[in-house]
């Protein structure tokens, strides 16, 4: 899993981590698939739970060595639910 520096950032802001990350990843699921025209290739909006079980969401793609590159990262609040 790879991070982009304002990932890595807005985890830090946010008091999540690199494993709270994942752990979303793994505990959560595809909201929405969204294609990202500066990188030509479709990006993904994830909704799951830290580590701490509080709801985060990430926007993540897949990188040119098949691993999952992390854009960004946010604590999920009742605006983020339609």
């Amino acid at each position: 899993m790879l991070f982009t520096p304002h990932a890595r950032a807005a985890l830090r802001d946010d008091g999540f981590t690199a494993a709270d990350a994942l752990n979303c990843i793994l505990t959560g699921e595809i909201v929405e698939d969204q294609f990202d025209l500066r990188y030509e290739r479709v990006k993904y909006v994830i909704y799951g739970d830290s580590l701490a079980e509080d709801e985060m969401g990430l926007i993540a793609r897949w990188d040119d060595v098949d691993a999952v590159a992390i854009i960004t990262a946010y604590r999920l609040g009742v605006e983020n639910y339609d």
